[in-house]
């Protein structure tokens, strides 16, 4: 179980009418099967109830919180080398992410990839950022999401991957230390969800045909149910 920073009276609302909106797209025409990499843009909405008149019908307005962003690499013959070339010219960071497990010459996972995980066929899930509202944080909601977003795209996977470099710093260099520090907390949020650091250039991977990935995110579920149930006790009080 994660340990919150913060009460569950805190909470801006309730965390069990949190839901999340998936979305994506793709080009229309003659050479869509080249395009075997997917980006996924994940919303966090929270529904609150909407002022109306005395005797009217409940009615609920969501508004977004927090942000998730998925990419989905397919490792079909279809569409290989397309896959880390579309990667690459996404975002640099992205395609060094990816090149962690891809073999560039061989146009397929590394062998230390193959060696690591349950099996290698399937394709290449990518947690790329996470983003919460700072009322939000706190509370142990990001693993509770990231795994959510996790299972509900990685059917069909061989394995998810992540990183742990801080995406929101200030425009001022921070201390080293610091730094390092900011790093640890997210691999431990991370390896809550169910990633682990593996050896050489491996990095973060979530082996989503394992039994301790599954019982991690039933963890995180029965995280929300507590935080769910010390927001609502907070209210009587």
């Amino acid at each position: 179980m994660i340990s919150p920073k913060r009460s569950a009276g805190q909470l801006p609302g309730d965390p069990r009418r949190l839901n999340l909106e998936y979305r994506t797209w793709h080009f229309v025409g003659s050479e869509g099967d080249e395009n075997g990499f997917d980006e996924w843009e994940v919303s966090v909405r929270s529904s609150r109830y909407q002022d109306r008149p005395k005797g009217a019908a409940a009615k609920t307005v969501p508004h977004e919180i927090g942000s998730m962003r998925l990419f989905r690499l397919r490792m079909d013959e279809r569409f290989s080398p397309f896959p880390f070339s579309d990667a690459e010219a996404h975002d640099t960071e992205l395609s060094n992410l990816v090149l962690g497990v891809y073999d560039l010459g061989r146009g397929g996972y590394r062998q230390e990839f193959r060696d690591t995980m349950t099996t290698c066929d399937g394709d290449l899930l990518v947690l790329f950022d996470v983003r919460l509202d700072p009322a939000w944080r706190g509370f142990g909601l990001g693993p509770v999401l990231a795994a959510e977003a996790v299972w509900t795209l990685a059917d069909g996977c061989s394995a998810v991957i992540t990183h742990t470099h801080p995406t929101e710093f200030p425009d001022r260099p921070r201390p080293e230390a610091e730094y390092r520090r900011a790093v640890e907390r997210i691999a431990a949020l991370w390896e809550s969800v169910g990633f682990r650091r593996r050896a050489g250039p491996l990095g973060h991977l979530l082996d989503p045909r394992t039994d301790e990935a599954r019982d991690l995110r039933n963890e995180r579920r029965r995280d929300l149910d507590a935080l769910a149930g010390a927001w609502r006790a907070s209210l009587r009080r």
